[in-house]
């Protein structure tokens, strides 16, 4: 396992995945807004590009916000040393409006958005020759924030298929499973992170508005 982790996007889940591991960290972000709170975690804080920091022996963490962000990164990383390990949180928006089963071999959706979030983890797969491993989280949520707060404040429900599914995980749950991740000597190419059972959004919703 590499000793340094660098952590690109060190935000509420970057930052919980950077504070378990056991060694030196470096978190990377937009703002200095988390500094205080990375480095009481034991964490380095860096501003802007993780790209030019980059040792072979490192093990990255490609956790910025939305998938834009994502392929940004991914942009600048294509001259960059390739690191020993590489991980990208990807997002379960890969599969669209999905009703049935849904496992990390489902295709992408159709829609605009589950297509470009195929193509950033295209990208990925390129820049580090297959090598990368890709983790799809469902919905993050925290107390404060996530789909039940969002709706608690607003009073409104997304217009979507009631009978859609609504995968969710609590981003304490998502940082130890990128950490084991991380720190797998032989992982998988693809995992898919969310709580079970996983509701409808009928039932989610029906369920909030009698709360």
């Amino acid at each position: 396992m590499a000793e340094r982790l660098i952590v690109w996007g060190a935000g509420e889940l970057g930052g919980r995945v950077a504070a378990l591991w056991n060694g030196p960290v470096l978190g990377f972000t937009e703002t200095s807004a988390r500094h205080d709170d990375l480095l009481a975690a034991g964490v380095e804080p860096r501003l802007g590009s993780a790209a030019p920091r980059l040792k072979a022996d490192d093990c990255l963490l490609l956790a910025l916000p939305g998938y834009q962000n994502q392929q940004l990164a991914l942009e600048a990383l294509v001259e960059a040393t390739l690191p020993a390990r590489v991980v990208i949180i990807s997002s379960t928006g890969y599969y669209g409006i999905a009703s049935g089963r849904v496992t990390v071999d489902t295709p992408p959706g159709t829609s605009e958005r589950a297509q470009a979030i195929a193509q950033t983890e295209a990208l990925f797969h390129k820049w580090t020759n297959g090598r990368g491993v890709i983790v799809r989280l469902g919905g993050l949520y925290r107390l404060g924030r996530g789909p039940f707060s969002a709706f608690a404040k607003r009073r409104r429900i997304p217009e979507k298929p009631p009978e859609s599914k609504l995968p969710l995980i609590h981003y304490d749950d998502a940082a130890r499973a990128v950490h084991q991740v991380l720190i797998h000597p032989q992982p998988r190419p693809v995992y898919l992170g969310i709580t079970l059972p996983c509701p409808t959004r009928r039932e989610f919703y029906t369920a909030a508005c009698q709360t």
